[in-house]
């Protein structure tokens, strides 16, 4: 019986050493199976950080396009009301030649030594050409106590699109005139300076084609403006 105890301890001693390289390698391959397990979780960690990146992308982008788009109905909205207003407009002017230039309106006041002025010009009628031409300002008011007229020179524009005298007010190749060119209507805004002894009284604001004046308007300035 020892005999064949021993013989059979044997054995198995003999099997564990056979088969403990073949452990190691299934270990070693748990091991490797293991590590690229976990480089597959760090990809995929990865692959949801961008994920989560292109998602607050695409919001930021969807916001974006949303706004434009609320910008852009706002905007025809607006095209819409001003095309309006300006068929308005035209049913409201006086019978005339195609072409007829008018100044719709014109707001005058004081700033400082100066005028400010805004006024809006319109056409009556159709035409294949814009209409070019100028503005001429002019002030009547006291000077060394007497009654004078006087070219005012526009210093400072608005934002609209006018076409006007250098800042400093220099104008002596165009008469201190403002150039225009307007298809349907046109705004115009800026700031007239006046001489320091100069106390104006009225204000005439000239359309002119060359040298003949297309329209004209006068405001009578009280002691406020």
């Amino acid at each position: 019986m020892l005999v064949v105890g021993a013989m059979g301890v044997g054995g198995l001693v003999a099997h564990v050493a056979l088969e403990k390289p073949a452990l190691e390698a299934a270990q070693a391959r748990v091991r490797h199976v293991e590590h690229e397990l976990e480089s597959l979780r760090a990809r995929l960690s990865d692959s949801h950080r961008n994920v989560a990146a292109l998602e607050g992308q695409l919001m930021v982008e969807e916001s974006t396009r949303r706004g434009l788009e609320t910008a852009l109905r706002t905007t025809q909205e607006e095209l819409g009301r001003a095309r309006d207003a300006v068929a308005f407009y035209e049913q409201l002017m006086p019978p005339g030649p195609q072409g007829a230039i008018a100044i719709r309106a014109l707001d005058v006041e004081r700033v400082g030594p100066h005028l400010a002025y805004r006024l809006l010009l319109m056409r009556s009628g159709a035409s294949d050409k814009p209409f070019q031409g100028s503005l001429q300002f002019l002030a009547e008011g006291l000077r060394d106590g007497e009654l004078v007229s006087l070219a005012i020179h526009p210093t400072v524009q608005g934002p609209d699109d006018v076409k006007g005298a250098p800042p400093d007010g220099q104008a002596a190749a165009n008469d201190a005139l403002l150039a225009v060119e307007l298809e349907n209507f046109q705004r115009a805004s800026g700031v007239l300076a006046l001489p320091a002894d100069f106390q104006p009284q009225t204000l005439i604001v000239n359309v002119l084609e060359g040298r003949s004046i297309r329209a004209t308007r006068r405001v009578e300035l009280t002691s406020g403006d």
